[in-house]
């Protein structure tokens, strides 16, 4: 992928003359539930994006929020009558992709962007996600995400580690053919190709990837359509954030099994997407079994040489946290996040899994509330 991502050129830079004009009429969607804390700052960030006012339409959807959000969205409206906006307030809580269900039908541009509350967009976000669509083979589009506190903690790290290995993924994929996993935070789509959907599951940015593509068009990762976010600030609420997700992923490549290896999704169908569905969907069973068996056949063999693999294991896990100016260490420090990184996602993905066939669906989106707190934190200290 990263050798696809290295040869593939920017198409855009080819078309130049066709895209800089191309402002179609979007609708810019969000979703919200208890996002009080949030909301201020999103206000802002929406009045100053570099888009034709008067192509951009706003849609708010609230899923049965308890707090302040209802008022404040209202609170907006007034306050903005030149900004065109639709409100949709639901009583009770069903879900992120019921929520989009009733928002896509009201929202009338001709191409639809979903963000979240707690995601700050560059001010030329909007601008160049949608000059993508000026090619008529690109049917969905996605952004990248620039984490504000990377080197936080170590479990911000691990994430910085993540989100390395994340764009390189999705940037050669998206030169190959199609990338099947989209960020929900910024992702955009052609109106026409939009299908509702189900309302029991999880991961609707990917899953409508997977769909659009199965369609004939492409749905691709744009590194210059840029949105700014809190990576969780600890273990748990990571841990939260990516079981939900992973969740998400392997019930939509479950779904979409009909794409593995069908030669008519081009190299979609037969590379990206049977790649990412053994990676998602078998691999992380595969991988702990074997990694159980081999210890266990090291200590019935030489208990001391089990003890030595999981000391460097673990040695491994402690030098993915470390920081240095040693080019050396740091080449080291970098193979250690990447592997460390790994492991971690295959616990994650097992977790995702097993709470699946138990019967345990995700599809509720849980809020992170220690990334609202890391803005609240962050503002009051003047850093954003």
């Amino acid at each position: 992928m990263r050798i696809f991502q290295r040869r593939s050129p920017d198409w855009r830079t080819q078309n130049k003359s066709k895209i800089e004009n191309y402002t179609p009429a979007i609708s810019l969607i969000i979703a919200t539930y208890n996002e009080e804390t949030t909301l201020p700052r999103k206000f802002q960030n929406l009045i100053d994006l570099d888009y034709p006012p008067d192509k951009l339409e706003l849609v708010f959807v609230d899923s049965g929020s308890t707090d302040k959000t209802c008022e404040y969205i209202e609170n907006f409206i007034k306050q903005n009558p030149q900004v065109s906006t639709i409100f949709i307030c639901e009583n009770e809580r069903f879900g992120k992709s019921h929520a989009l269900n009733i928002a896509y039908p009201k929202a009338t541009g001709s191409i639809k962007i979903i963000s979240d509350a707690d995601a700050i967009l560059e001010r030329s976000a909007l601008r160049n996600i949608v000059q993508n669509f000026s090619n008529p083979a690109i049917g969905a589009v996605c952004g990248r995400q620039v984490l504000l506190n990377p080197d936080e903690n170590s479990s911000t790290l691990l994430e910085k580690s993540y989100r390395g290995i994340y764009e390189v993924l999705r940037q050669g994929e998206s030169a190959l053919d199609s990338t099947p996993i989209f960020h929900g935070e910024l992702s955009a789509y052609r109106s026409d190709l939009i299908d509702p959907l189900p309302e029991n599951k999880s991961a609707d940015d990917s899953r409508l990837a997977n769909v659009i593509r199965q369609k004939g068009y492409r749905s691709v990762y744009d590194a210059s359509a840029v949105f700014y976010e809190f990576a969780p600030p600890n273990g748990a609420s990571r841990r939260l954030q990516k079981v939900r997700r992973g969740q998400g992923l392997i019930r939509v490549f479950w779904d979409c099994r009909r794409c593995l290896f069908n030669r008519k999704y081009g190299k979609y169908g037969t590379v990206i997407f049977p790649m990412e569905f053994f990676m998602h969907s078998i691999f992380p069973s595969f991988f702990l079994f074997f990694m159980g068996v081999f210890l266990v056949a090291l200590a019935l063999y030489n208990p001391l040489v089990m003890v030595l693999l999981v000391t460097i294991l673990l040695g491994v896990v402690g030098l993915s946290r470390l920081k240095s100016n040693l080019n050396i260490l740091n080449q080291m420090i970098c193979f250690s996040s990447i592997l460390t990184t790994f492991m971690g996602s295959q616990l994650i993905l097992l977790n995702a899994m097993v709470l699946w066939l138990l019967g345990h669906s995700l599809h509720k989106w849980q809020k992170v509330d220690d990334v609202r707190k890391e803005w609240h934190k962050q503002e009051n200290a003047g850093a954003i």
